[in-house]
């Protein structure tokens, strides 16, 4: 059984803090037969070293679906906005007010004049996640100069509500070959389609020769939609966003109480259940 958890609002207690309670539990599940994933919109440089360095975790799907990567082996499955279509992407939005990052080369970068705590307060950057972002972002002179092979991901955070949903409408129909969601108030996290958590799940499965339906997922917010939909079992944390709550298997406690103590109690040894295999020609 593949057990696939988000970061932001789930495992982790804050931007870069996960519980050793948390850590614990992850290594029983994996000692009784599971297998553990993360489904993240970081980017890869960006996970938590407890967590990108754990021997623990085979599995780690980043830039919300935009690749797969394989403890062991590297990435296994990717699917980027090509060079072209993120060029027109930074054109969009450098018509309105915005700190733009780019996820390239599983490194987060952002525009090295941004860069600074005045910028962070002006585009309310969640105060929670500012100690990651000081740490993992590399600033860049231009964003246009990241891009020549594409991108995995742009998260974009807007000072203006309204310069939001304007951005969110001009890339939805100008480029029908991306994807538009979000996982806070004032973000918009772009993709291409295709690439989110639920299609690189599937992908995982098929190429570990596992039933998606046997996946066990959780998660908090609008990006985990296409994770939950996917999956066999999927549990909201009791901080997530109405609309995944509504489409979960149940609620579990906050990601400040040890998720995956719960869903250590949700699940069976993986030993003690027959295991489901999907057989590809």
């Amino acid at each position: 059984m593949i057990i696939a958890t988000d970061l932001d609002g789930t495992l982790l207690e804050s931007s870069t803090s996960v519980s050793s309670e948390n850590l614990e539990a992850v290594k029983r599940l994996a000692q009784s037969g599971h297998t553990l994933a993360i489904a993240t919109g970081r980017t890869f440089n960006e996970i938590p070293p407890a967590l990108l360095h754990n021997a623990n975790i085979r599995y780690i799907i980043y830039s919300n679906g935009a690749a797969v990567y394989k403890r062991g082996e590297g990435v296994i499955h990717s699917r980027c906005i090509d060079p072209k279509t993120a060029a027109g992407v930074l054109g969009v939005l450098g018509l309105a007010k915005t700190f733009t990052e780019v996820y390239s080369r599983k490194t987060p970068f952002v525009e090295a004049s941004k860069f600074n705590e005045r910028a962070f307060a002006r585009y309310r950057i969640d105060p929670d996640y500012l100690p990651e972002l000081r740490r993992s972002r590399v600033g860049v002179d231009s964003l246009y100069d990241v891009i020549s092979d594409g991108a995995e991901m742009f998260d974009v955070f807007f000072r203006d509500p309204a310069e939001r949903e304007e951005c969110r409408r001009r890339i939805i129909s100008r480029f029908h070959n991306l994807r538009v969601t979000s996982s806070m108030s004032n973000n918009l996290e772009i993709t291409a389609a295709g690439a989110d958590k639920g299609t690189a799940l599937i992908a995982l499965c098929r190429l570990a020769n596992e039933d998606i339906s046997s996946c066990v997922v959780c998660g908090d917010s609008e990006n985990d939609v296409s994770m939950f939909l996917a999956a066999g079992r999927a549990y909201a944390v009791s901080n997530a966003c109405e609309r995944l709550k509504k489409i979960s298997s149940g609620v579990i406690c906050s990601n400040t109480q040890n998720i995956m103590e719960d869903i250590e109690r949700l699940v069976p040894p993986a030993h003690t259940q027959p295991q489901k295999k999907i057989h590809t020609a």
